[in-house]
């Protein structure tokens, strides 16, 4: 029996945490979260976004549920090889159509891909046309057939161009002296070009003697420092696509062949050039490079955003004979960075002759890798690839592939998690997934499925006169146009809350809201503006207006009961708590005000029917509790021992409970020496007993003069003996220390040389104060004054 208890107090929670989480004002709001549910029947009274077992609990005979995904292909072409007059088709479907439940995981996308054979290739050559370059355009001379042969072993559809690229020709990078200009590589017996920054050389062809034609005509040339600029050359050949000749479906790729490093954005400052790279093609009928020496190196971010657009995919070829040291330092770091999955870069021989094998593996590399790449993602929506990469192993969330082969295709799984708190206003979005490197895409257009069908046409109503003519009747309910609300939309929110309920103290005094252009005050706010506080009445035994069995408190004044009056409804009209047992009115000692008596001077009592002066009253007993308690007063042994014989002494006084006959008062006097003096009298009518505590309470008397003189003087005498004793230890420690300084010097004496006061020099020097110079003469010059004389 317990169990199921539990069980059932388990699933109560359950259904109040799932009703917490489903509010909304509309139905497609409310269906958001999983589990909720929206009752369009007219007649419900209850919250209509709930969870769907409690519409049910509360009698809901219509309810809106959440509906489920739904993918249709919209363009899904077969695959092909390509060829003649065929267009290759790698990806599959090329278009989906997704609609969407909100907070509701999807993992039924798939794409597909397999490798065309005869998929398009466009392979550019940009070549270092410097001199240690040189052997590189021999080897393309002689191996461009052997190239072409091995890449019509993988696809029958290439196209080769070429283009050449040194440095801006400005100084400091280019030397401007007209014989340097001349012949850049310092001689005339070499035949080399007037130094230039790139040249389109050859367009995209499958004319492999004209490509071959293109290399030889290329002469050496030169440049001042050894960073070379390469950079301008490779963003003009990703973005001139027009001129370079790039195929709007092949592969793509730039061979990049120098052997030193590159220089790049910021490195232009330095020759004056501070026009950053616009990333725009700026190529001549002859395909010169227009604007080397205007605008800066492009950056390394621009190169890598360009690639990706374009979908260039670019291989690094590194000569000369540091090719190791400058592929692994400058390189294989930019090579990471690019699209196309190459790590780092490739190294020529000496002779440049494995050029041949470079190209063949890098594009097999190329051709057997796959990554799917995504872009433009909602911000509501996080899509996830998932993949086995044709091993039949289960997914693993990963993008790339490979190691694929022609005969074997893969798939790619996405996994969509889609979390909204509330529906985006864009009910239709898209994004798109395409592999990196290449033009063929797979557009996924996204529907969100936000709204219910009770909110859309036919089943919705708009100015429905079920909703005055203002607002849609939709889900059960009206959704009224702005400026109107209410169940009916008859309530006007039109103008300004100040128009219809403002107040000098603010919106509804600060103390309501406006609704319906009326004031809805809160708990304790009354009147047309909740200018009325209604809780801000005097209070009376804790409580406004004396509690609610005395009056209301209306508008900061407290309206009282009839039996009541006062400010604060405290003062009782009756007058039957002043009467006595005989029905006289406080005894006719005193006056009834609000249900007390007043007492007249030496009167108390509830009913005024005790006297304070008469016998047996506090004052007239305290000659005799003074002589019997304590042996003092104004009565001696005799008079005291006659008028006091009803006074005894006691520890305690005794307890009258139940004597109904007995009436105590207790008394509390002050005798001349401050103390104070308790002692009961207790009355039964016939006799009187006083009863006097036999302790008094005394104010403690002043302090001994003589003990406070004596411990001042002690704290003075201690304070001078421990001075005296601090004074002799500081004497003692430097007497210590001048001794042994004494013994220091005694021991290692350290004598100074110093001159008898008592000698005179026997030399005299006088100075003439006539003569102008105060040079010293030389030996020389003593001999040639002897000679004249």
């Amino acid at each position: 029996m317990r169990i199921w208890i539990f069980f059932w107090l388990l699933a109560s929670v359950g259904a109040s945490v799932r009703a917490q989480t489903c509010a909304g004002d509309r139905c497609g709001d409310c269906l958001i979260n999983e589990g909720c549910g929206w009752c369009k029947d007219p007649g419900y009274s209850f919250k209509r976004c709930n969870a769907e077992s409690q519409l049910t609990t509360d009698g809901c005979i219509d309810i809106v549920r959440r509906k489920s995904h739904t993918i249709q292909l919209i363009q899904n072409e077969e695959f092909s090889d390509g060829g003649p007059g065929l267009e290759p088709v790698q990806i599959k479907p090329q278009k989906i159509k997704v609609k969407l439940v909100p907070n509701r995981r999807l993992r039924d996308v798939e794409i597909f891909y397999k490798i065309a054979k005869n998929f398009p290739l466009d392979l550019y050559f940009l070549n270092d046309p410097s001199y240690t370059m040189r052997f590189l355009a021999s080897s393309l001379i002689d191996l461009a057939n052997d190239i072409a042969r091995d890449i019509a072993t993988l696809t029958t559809d290439f196209q080769f161009g070429l283009g050449t690229s040194m440095d801006k020709v400005i100084e400091p990078f280019t030397r401007q002296d007209p014989t340097y200009l001349t012949y850049p590589c310092g001689s005339n017996e070499t035949k080399c070009d007037f130094p230039y920054s790139f040249i389109h050389r050859q367009s995209l062809t499958t004319n492999i003697a004209a490509f071959t034609a293109a290399v030889r005509s290329v002469n050496l040339t030169g440049n001042r420092d050894l960073v070379e600029g390469l950079f301008d050359g490779l963003m003009q050949v990703m973005v001139c696509g027009e001129k370079i000749g790039w195929r709007n479906k092949a592969r793509r790729m730039v061979i990049y062949a120098t052997d030193i490093n590159f220089h790049f954005a910021g490195d232009g400052r330095v020759a004056g050039i501070l026009e950053p790279n616009d990333c725009q093609c700026h190529l001549d009928n002859s395909g010169k490079y227009t604007k080397a020496e205007i605008q800066d190196y492009p950056s390394v971010g621009q190169i890598v955003q360009k690639a990706r657009e374009n979908n260039i995919n670019i291989i690094f070829v590194i000569g000369g004979e540091d090719n190791q040291a400058i592929r692994t330092m400058y390189y294989d770091q930019l090579a990471a960075i690019l699209p196309g999955g190459f790590k780092n870069a490739s190294v020529l021989s000496a002779n440049a002759s494995n050029i041949l094998q470079i190209v063949g593996d890098s594009y097999r590399r190329l051709r057997e890798t796959v990554k799917l790449v995504i872009s433009k993602v909602p911000e509501e929506l996080n899509v996830t690839i998932y993949s086995n990469c044709a091993t039949g192993r289960t997914l693993d969330h990963t993008d790339t592939c490979t190691g694929l082969t022609i005969e074997k295709w893969t798939n790619f799984t996405l996994d969509v998690i889609y979390n909204l708190t509330r529906c985006p206003t864009e009910r239709i979005q898209s994004f798109t997934l395409y592999p990196e490197g290449l033009e063929e895409r797979v557009e996924v257009e996204i529907e969100h499925l936000c709204d219910c069908d009770c909110q859309l046409e036919p089943e919705a109503e708009p100015n429905s006169t079920k909703c005055s003519g203002r607002g849609i009747r939709e889900c059960g309910m009206c959704h009224c146009q702005e400026g109107w609300s209410g169940e009916k939309c008859d309530c006007d929110q039109r103008g300004t809350e100040e128009e219809a309920c403002g107040t000098v103290a603010g919106i509804c005094s600060n103390a309501g809201n406006c609704t319906c252009r009326k004031c809805e005050c809160f708990d304790g706010y009354s009147g047309e503006m909740c200018e009325c506080n209604d809780r801000n009445c005097p209070s009376s035994n804790g409580q406004l207006c004396g509690g609610i069995n005395h009056g209301n408190c209306s508008c900061s004044k407290c309206i009282c009961d009839p039996a009541y009056s006062g400010d604060a409804c405290d003062c009782l009209i009756s007058t039957d708590n002043c009467r006595n047992d005989n029905g006289t009115i406080c005894s006719d000692n005193g006056v009834c005000e609000c249900g007390r008596c007043q007492c007249n001077a030496g009167f108390r009592g509830d009913t005024c029917d005790r006297c304070q002066n008469c016998a047996g009253t506090c004052k007239n007993n305290y000659n005799c509790v003074e002589c019997v308690g304590f042996n003092q007063g104004e009565y001696n042994e005799t008079v005291c021992n006659e008028k006091c014989r009803d006074v005894s002494v006691v520890p305690l006084f005794r307890n009258t409970a139940g004597e109904n006959d007995t009436v105590a008062t207790s008394c509390v006097l002050q005798d001349k020496f401050g103390c104070i003096i308790y002692f009961n009298i207790y009355d039964s009518g016939t006799s009187q007993l006083v009863q006097v505590r036999e302790n008094k309470n005394c104010p403690p008397g002043p302090a001994d003069p003589l003990k406070v003189g004596l411990g001042v003087s002690g704290a003075f005498f201690l304070v001078g003996i421990v001075l005296l004793l601090i004074w002799k230890l500081l004497t003692m420690f430097y007497d210590s220390m001048e001794y042994k300084q004494f013994k220091s010097e005694i021991t290692d004496p350290v004598w100074e040389r110093s001159e008898n006061p008592l000698y005179k020099e026997c030399v005299t020097t006088v100075q003439n104060p006539m003569l102008e110079t105060t040079d010293v003469p030389s030996g020389d010059d003593v001999k040639d004054v002897k000679e004249l004389n």
